[in-house]
């Protein structure tokens, strides 16, 4: 390869065979990365790119080296209001052409063009084994990101006993479940618990940026987006009965591909609730439940912050058990 051949231009997100192109360079790459993760979910990738998380769009390069798709940068944009820092939605390199600078240009291609939009911050998440580094760790170091938090990946393989909600909920409380979505009169409870969430999520971290904010249409767009990104979603939700509220919920998504491995999301409790199990009630439930939709199941993984050890200790009450670290880190531009 010669750096004369090679070329890197912004991709256009309506032109869905381009971008088809640039997934198969990623499951490649995953396949070579990550040989035992299920395989990069075309519909999402797709879905992740023309039709952003509520509040987003969505910046993209392509790499290229005589013709063939070799390097990929997509960025999450926030509103204009909102631009202090972006965030990386996908980043690879095939690795057959790594450490020959293909990543360094396309990092400084999209860095120019943020910062030229007044972006001063560029987050992105590393992943590798429990007890070493990954395949982007290396870059990241090398072109100055510095790590804000840690993470552990944890996975649960099912089968046989099934979970289960380990007895009776506590007394004055009950379970809901839905599919695809939140329905509108739990929207706004929804939507407070979600940015509770989100504000401790940043509190644990050094980055200083400003908690998500959640609400009643925001809630309803991103379900919406998740179906458009193919994803079949499970959520159980804990309703205290004196005043009809939700106060905790635990949601988990599989890609339109997937039939054997699914992705664990957010569990939380409202704080003035915590203490009565109720944590891993709604995980167990929300497992159960899956299970009895999704019989090929046989794989879940969640990602926590290593910080949080009340998560972490349902997990592994749960039966979850870490096998992957991850870092999340910023550039400044």
């Amino acid at each position: 390869m010669t750096h004369d051949s090679e070329s890197i231009e912004p991709l256009r997100l309506d032109e869905v065979h381009t971008l088809g192109g640039f997934h198969r360079l990623q499951q490649q790459a995953q396949r070579v990365d990550f040989p035992n993760a299920p395989s990069s979910c075309r519909k999402a990738f797709l879905g992740q790119m023309t039709h952003p998380r509520p509040g987003n769009s969505v910046l993209a390069w392509g790499a290229r080296v005589g013709g063939r798709a070799v390097g990929v940068c997509a960025i999450g944009v926030p509103r204009a209001d909102q631009r202090r820092t972006a965030d990386v939605l996908h980043f690879v390199v095939h690795p057959d052409v790594r450490r020959r600078g293909v990543g360094g240009r396309l990092l400084a291609t999209a860095t120019r063009h943020l910062a030229g939009l007044g972006f001063q911050k560029l987050t992105v998440f590393t992943s590798g084994p429990a007890d070493g580094a990954g395949p982007g760790d290396a870059f990241a170091d090398a072109t100055g990101a510095v790590r804000l938090l840690r993470y552990q990946r944890m996975s649960l393989l099912v089968g046989p006993p099934r979970p289960t909600t380990d007895g009776e909920i506590s007394v004055g409380y009950e379970l809901l479940r839905w599919r695809g979505g939140v329905p509108p009169k739990h929207r706004a409870a929804f939507a407070e618990i979600s940015s509770r969430l989100a504000a401790e999520e940043t509190a644990r971290s050094s980055a200083g940026q400003t908690p998500e904010k959640f609400d009643e249409d925001k809630v309803q767009a991103l379900y919406a987006a998740l179906e458009v990104w193919g994803y079949r979603t499970y959520l159980t939700a804990v309703r205290h009965r004196d005043t009809g509220l939700l106060v905790g919920y635990s949601a988990l998504g599989m890609a339109d591909s997937h039939k054997q491995h699914a992705s664990q999301w957010d569990t939380i409790v409202l704080p003035s609730h915590r203490g009565r199990g109720l944590g891993a009630v709604l995980k167990r439930a929300n497992l159960s439940w899956t299970i009895d939709h999704e019989p090929e199941l046989t794989t879940v993984a969640t990602w926590n912050a290593a910080g949080n050890a009340a998560m972490l200790h349902v997990n592994e009450s749960c039966g979850f058990r870490v096998d992957q670290s991850g870092t999340l880190r910023e550039w400044t531009l």
